[in-house]
């Protein structure tokens, strides 16, 4: 039970994020390049204002429950190393966004008191390509995360049983008697 409410809580946080972007790297993105511009960026900035701090939370959450659930399996060392790599694609995808992507939509939130730039389509680019960067890491992430929560079972003997005895078979395959 104690380690099933981080799992839990990293799985959905996690997920819900990379799901976030994820969709609107193949939904929302290519349906803002099929329609007037005035339309595509008022669009965008009403939506900025929605999922600023919905995605804010979100990473927040994904990067602590991330910590917690690490914390938890740090005794199972394949979880615990997926885990931490979780932590730091997490914690990618967070420094992607505040260095990447929020200091282009503070530009394009101008945009729309003022006449776009000239080069605001390339600057539209710069920010999709930091949204598939953050869209990226946090797939990753969450994959991590599934890696840690399903890990593949060792088919090794520990080191601390010894293995099983298998009797010794002759010719005829009949087990010698002593």
């Amino acid at each position: 039970m104690m380690k099933s409410i981080p799992n839990a809580t990293v799985l959905f946080a996690t997920g819900l994020l990379a799901g976030t972007f994820f969709y609107a790297k193949f939904n929302v993105l290519p349906t803002f390049r099929e329609v007037p511009r005035e339309i595509h960026l008022s669009f965008r900035v009403a939506l900025m204002r929605h999922n600023g701090v919905i995605v804010q939370s979100l990473m927040a959450i994904a990067i602590i429950s991330s910590i917690w659930f690490t914390w938890t399996v740090k005794r199972q060392r394949s979880a615990c190393i997926f885990a931490g790599v979780a932590i730091l694609l997490t914690i990618a995808t967070f420094l992607i966004t505040r260095l990447g992507n929020v200091p282009i939509n503070t530009q394009i939130k101008s945009w729309i008191l003022t006449m776009p730039p000239a080069n605001w389509n390339a600057i539209l680019e710069r920010w999709d390509f930091f949204h598939t960067c953050r869209t990226i890491t946090a797939i990753g992430s969450f994959a991590a995360v599934l890696m840690a929560t399903f890990p593949k079972s060792d088919s090794r003997p520990s080191r601390h049983r010894k293995p099983t005895p298998v009797p010794s078979r002759s010719l005829s395959g009949i087990a010698h008697r002593r």
